[in-house]
């Protein structure tokens, strides 16, 4: 009788587990007949899916330029048919807007044709102690990735590699003669390069307002 209920029981635990949920014996039902109930069921958990990663800032504004402190300012640069360059020292119109993304800025009301990313080109090896300086422009793809933004203060700084590997963080230049914009990496040196200008070239800031 003992080895009649031990197969019995072995027969229904297998039955149960073959049965569909819906047609299974439950816990209850075996303990009104006098039997063990049934082992917990393991069951698999999903896993957590990883959040996605956010997508890159994206800030637009106007790109203000200031003097080397960072306190007043002197104008804006210029949306022109010639591309970015120069400092408008009035008003708002034509005034260029960008938008901050993935240390890229775009320009997105450019009058310029293509392409339409904000940056700096040539091969000049931007360093300290030297006035090598390369133009504010716009510029393709491959160059642009250059820029960091100071959410708080909207301070805009660069990240030059030149094209011997070496990397450096210019300072922007201004020259007023010229009405142009350079990057580079020494501002005395590249001012005393110009000494034959009525007006050498200042160190200055830039900020992206609205």
């Amino acid at each position: 009788m003992q080895k009649f209920a031990v197969a019995l029981f072995a027969f229904l635990a297998v039955l149960a587990l073959v049965l569909p949920a819906s047609a299974r014996v439950t816990n209850a039902d075996r303990l009104r007949r006098g039997q063990p109930p049934l082992p917990p069921t393991r069951r698999a958990t999903a896993k957590r899916q990883a959040p996605s990663p956010s997508s890159p800032q994206s800030i637009s504004g106007r790109i203000q330029v200031r003097d080397a402190t960072g306190l007043n300012t002197l104008g804006y640069i210029q949306n022109t048919v010639s591309g970015p360059t120069g400092i408008k020292f009035s008003g708002s119109e034509n005034d260029l807007e960008v938008l901050y993304v993935g240390a890229e800025l775009v320009a997105y009301s450019a009058i310029f044709p293509s392409p339409f990313l904000i940056g700096a080109s040539g091969s000049a090896l931007l360093s300290v102690g030297s006035a090598a300086a390369i133009p504010f422009i716009n510029v393709d793809e491959s160059i642009s990735a250059i820029w960091s933004l100071d959410v708080t203060t909207g301070a805009l700084t660069a990240t030059w590699k030149n094209i011997d590997g070496s990397i450096l963080n210019p300072v922007f230049a201004y020259d007023s003669v010229q009405d142009k914009l350079f990057l580079t990496g020494d501002i005395i040196e590249f001012a005393a390069a110009a000494l034959t200008e009525a007006t050498p070239p200042v160190l200055v800031s830039l900020y992206l307002v609205a």
